[in-house]
């Protein structure tokens, strides 16, 4: 190690002018020492140092993530995939891959990573994670709310039906899953995204007397989501529609159906009187 200018005038480094006492100062520059020999370091262009082993190459790069440094992590773990392919950590760096670019908002790369890991290693302990982290990916990358901006159950459902069909999936594939109960929250949340874009679309339909486009519509929200919340409303709407549409048969039928899957719910006293004047 080189001498600073502050060492040749008769300076002391940091870790001996310390007030702690001699052994501990040693300790420092102990420590000091370790961690400029032993660790994988920045060389002077800015590249990373491999170690040269897996096992030491993916905890740098492990590291990396977790300090944020993605860049840096997918060099350690692209070096483990490529200089050590046989070894265990060579799955964990494909793995550490997809995470980085999840960590780095890269939700479509994310999943593209950990589609190609399920490819290679269908049966890796960490399948299920891999499996799962497809699915939140999808769920990361739903548009959100924003002010000035039309409602995220405005935009395009690409995502929102995607992280449906990629949850369901996992939930299906397995079951004993530690991270099947937040994929079922999660899963619960998509579910309540898509039942109100169809509540919207139905509204917006029947707001401009397209009476068939939203008798489609309110029927799609309870066949599609029938534990949503939205569905005992979208029934009296149908019924409503129906009335509009001098369908007095299928306008009973619909607020049978309230009554009789959703017996307790609010809209039940409407539910009746509207089948009361019906009759």
């Amino acid at each position: 190690m080189t001498r600073s200018r502050g060492t040749a005038r008769g300076l002391t480094p940091w870790f001996e002018r310390s007030n702690l006492p001699a052994m501990n100062r040693k300790l420092s520059t102990l420590l000091v020492l370790l961690a400029l020999s032993g660790c994988a370091t920045l060389d002077a262009a800015g590249d990373v140092s491999y170690l040269p082993d897996a096992k030491g190459n993916f905890e740098a790069g492990e590291n990396a993530l977790q300090g944020g440094r993605h860049l840096d992590a997918l060099k350690y773990f692209d070096h483990v995939r490529y200089k050590f392919p046989y070894s265990q950590q060579a799955a964990l760096a494909d793995l550490g891959v997809a995470d980085t670019n999840f960590d780095r908002e890269k939700y479509l790369e994310a999943i593209d990573s950990y589609r190609s890991f399920l490819k290679l290693h269908p049966n890796h302990p960490k399948a299920d994670y891999a499996q799962y982290r497809i699915a939140y990916s999808y769920f990361k990358d739903i548009p959100s709310d924003f002010i000035l901006f039309p409602s995220s159950t405005e935009k395009d459902q690409t995502s929102v039906k995607d992280a449906r069909a990629a949850f369901e999936e996992f939930i299906k594939a397995y079951p004993s899953s530690p991270y099947v109960p937040e994929a079922k929250k999660q899963l619960a949340d998509v579910l309540t995204r898509l039942a109100e874009h169809e509540m919207r679309v139905a509204e917006f339909y029947l707001h401009h007397d397209h009476l068939k486009a939203a008798v489609g519509r309110f029927s799609r929200l309870v066949d599609d989501y029938p534990h949503s919340e939205l569905a005992p409303k979208a029934l009296v709407k149908l019924a409503e529609t129906y009335v509009k549409l001098d369908q007095k048969e299928k306008a009973r039928a619909a607020l049978e159906r309230l009554l009789k899957d959703y017996p307790e719910n609010e809209h039940r006293p409407q539910a009746e009187a509207l089948l009361k004047s019906l009759a």
